[in-house]
């Protein structure tokens, strides 16, 4: 599997997450047909591991805006800061497959926003 779908699966991963807590990571990879894919299984426990840290990162870039972001756009941005912060991942890469992701599953213009507040976090 691609890491471009790879990272599409952590995406849905954290999204069914902010619906239904995902408490056997194992389990759900296993529900999926997907747990041989070890970066799957890495970005969803680093994000399991890391999650109140890049809430908090979220939180202080976007204040109150932060509340009023939809799961799809805080899913994408979630799996973009970990990536950045806690998985070397290059900064322009996680940018640019988030902008992807923000193309294919969200409204309109929620692309420039991922952007935007991505690009506000890297700078400080």
């Amino acid at each position: 599997m691609k890491r471009t779908e790879q990272r599409e699966w952590v995406f849905k991963l954290i999204y069914e997450d902010s619906i239904n807590k995902i408490s056997d990571v194992d389990k759900v990879l296993e529900n999926h047909d997907i747990a041989g894919e070890d970066f799957i299984r890495a970005s969803i426990n680093s994000y399991n591991e890391n999650y109140e840290s890049i809430e908090k990162t979220l939180e202080d870039a976007l204040n109150k805006r932060y509340n009023r972001l939809s799961r799809v756009e805080k899913a994408i941005l979630f799996l973009s800061l970990n990536e950045m912060t806690y998985m070397d991942i290059p900064v322009s890469v996680s940018i640019n497959e988030a902008v992807e992701l923000a193309k294919t599953y969200s409204d309109n213009n929620d692309y420039q926003m991922i952007n935007s507040v991505l690009g506000k976090i890297v700078r400080s």
